[in-house]
């Protein structure tokens, strides 16, 4: 089956979604995990910081079978770039957190998405409403990064 033949004609969502990223930091935090970064990712990163690649990696990330995750803080497993419930590298962050809150597990049904607001501030609290059209493109974006990072 082809991709266009597994779009959704008429989403949930079709009339958008309010949505407004807080910077509060709550989608960094919690239980353990991984957030993926590419080798482009980690030289963006590696820059962003004013270190080689081999620096950012020996300092920041762990190998995950043949894949590379940022590392977490091993006693709340907040994203080693958590700072002051702030990014730190914000500007630079990979594409998983580029994306969110657009992921297919919160985007499946109305009432996966009110679970994700509630551990997301920017989700239906005085958001501004995402077309249905820049929903879909995130969400296209996190899907195509997943398929070609795992």
């Amino acid at each position: 089956m082809t991709e266009s033949k597994l779009k959704v004609v008429n989403p949930w969502y079709h009339r958008g979604l309010d949505f407004k990223c807080t910077e509060c930091g709550k989608c960094c935090t919690g239980s353990p995990g991984h957030t993926w970064v590419s080798e482009d990712e980690i030289v963006a990163l590696a820059a962003y910081l004013k270190l080689s690649s081999d620096e950012f990696g020996q300092k920041y990330l762990r190998k995950v079978g043949s894949r590379y995750s940022l590392l977490e803080n091993p006693v709340n497993y907040d994203c080693v770039f958590l700072k002051d419930n702030k990014c730190r590298v914000y500007p630079v962050r990979p594409t998983q957190c580029r994306t969110y809150p657009w992921w297919l597990q919160n985007l499946t049904s109305e009432e996966a998405w009110q679970k994700a607001a509630s551990n997301c501030e920017g989700i239906q609290k005085g958001g501004e409403t995402v077309p249905c059209e820049k929903i879909e493109e995130a969400l296209a974006r996190q899907m195509q990064y997943e398929k070609n990072s795992f």
